[in-house]
């Protein structure tokens, strides 16, 4: 089965490099595109679609943003499942002050290379302790492309989804502090895991992966 792996916001598949899965599955990294400025949500996730093999089972693996696009991607593609990582699903699911600065519209004023400039707080609310794990993020936000990233910070403001795909797998730390656990449903929990596990807990959540989608492929 083909596996589609879609990174999160500011990131890229560079995120997934620890992740060992058994042969069995072919890997393929969703490359994030260039957008509009106005352009909606379901249009970018029409055109990234042209990525993915529809003749071929396939399976989408979606890492925070990634997870949202995994969803949106599910509501036109037909999966045989949808794994959310690190990720959510509906808007009851997130801490109350992003809706605020959502319906506020207060995040427009926040510039994207503002965001996208590594320092003490975000290596903190990433789970990035480690130096590898700090140059790592340091490195994917310097080659983000700033309207690409301001582009998807609206899209997520304004996301309300009430749908969820069929056959759908979550797995989410317990420590993670951008999208605390506590408020996440249905979500296999991974014990200490911040949002940056799939890099620094690679081991567990290979494990998880190969496990649920080897029942779901038998």
């Amino acid at each position: 089965m083909n596996l589609y792996f879609i990174s999160g916001l500011g990131a890229d598949k560079r995120i997934f490099q620890n992740l060992v899965l058994p042969e069995v599955f072919k890997i393929y990294h969703i490359e994030w595109m260039a957008v509009s400025e106005n352009e909606s949500m379901e249009s970018y996730c029409r055109r990234l679609s042209s990525q993915i093999n529809q003749q071929e089972p396939f399976s989408l693996v979606g890492l925070s943003f990634g997870g949202v696009i995994a969803i949106e991607l599910s509501k036109f593609l037909s999966p045989v499942q949808t794994v959310l990582i690190s990720s959510y699903c509906f808007k009851k699911e997130v801490p109350w002050f992003y809706i605020l600065l959502g319906e506020s519209g207060i995040y427009k004023i926040l510039r994207p290379r503002m965001l996208l400039r590594p320092n003490n707080i975000a290596f903190r609310l990433f789970g990035a302790y480690k130096p590898e794990i700090k140059n790592l993020l340091k490195n994917i936000f310097e080659d983000t492309d700033p309207d690409f990233f301001e582009w998807a910070i609206r899209q997520l403001f304004s996301w309300d989804n009430h749908w969820e795909p069929p056959n759908l797998l979550r797995i989410h730390g317990t420590a993670d502090k951008i999208l605390p656990y506590k408020k996440i449903m249905k979500a296999i929990p991974v014990k200490d895991g911040e949002h940056l596990m799939v890099y620094s807990k690679s081991a567990i959540v290979s494990q998880i992966l190969t496990e649920h989608l080897q029942i779901i492929q038998a």
